[in-house]
């Protein structure tokens, strides 16, 4: 099973100080979600507002998408709260080791290992790269396949499902590549 996971952050640099603050995630067994996609927003610090306030891209990128405003008129969570969610799903599902899977999900891991350690250490080792398709399949001319139908939102949930439905397009089109062959 993957534990499909998105976040959106201060930054770049969560060993130096960069936050979680939005968290998108779901369970899926092959093509096949087995949890609904949910999303939680953290609740913001006085540290976490002087990080976004001292990055101009991300206070612009996260007023453009809606984040900021967010944060400061809806009802946010603890990232341990959030932890707590995540760690519930798997142990809900029996999962015992799941793959992380995103798009650079390298860069949420190391945000999980430093802001929810009790998830990191659930976690398996091996990663599921969405991007890591999309490298390939364009390589190798599919290009198409990869497009989006829109930008990118910058925001957790729209972000990993868009991830989940690129991975489900890919196998698409290897079943249909496959096909034949034997």
């Amino acid at each position: 099973m993957k534990l499909w996971i998105d976040l959106e952050t201060t930054g770049l640099k969560p060993f130096e100080g960069d936050q979680i603050l939005e968290v998108g995630w779901f369970i899926a067994d092959g093509l096949e979600m087995q949890t609904s996609p949910q999303s939680r927003l953290v609740t913001p610090t006085r540290a976490t507002w002087d990080l976004i306030n001292n990055d101009p891209f991300i206070t612009t990128m996260h007023t453009n998408n809606g984040l900021l405003e967010d944060l400061s008129t809806k009802d946010t969570l603890m990232i341990e709260d959030i932890e707590d969610l995540i760690l519930f799903d798997l142990e809900l599902l029996e999962v015992d080791k799941p793959i992380l899977a995103g798009s650079s999900v390298h860069f949420d891991r190391d945000f999980i290992r430093t802001w929810m350690p009790r998830l990191d250490k659930k976690l398996s080792h091996r990663h599921f790269d969405v991007s890591v398709l999309k490298m390939f399949f364009d390589s190798q001319g599919y290009e198409s396949v990869g497009e989006k139908e829109h930008d990118t939102a910058h925001r957790a949930i729209s972000d990993i499902k868009d991830s989940f439905y690129l991975y489900n397009r890919y196998a698409t089109v290897l079943s249909e590549l496959t096909i034949g062959v034997h």
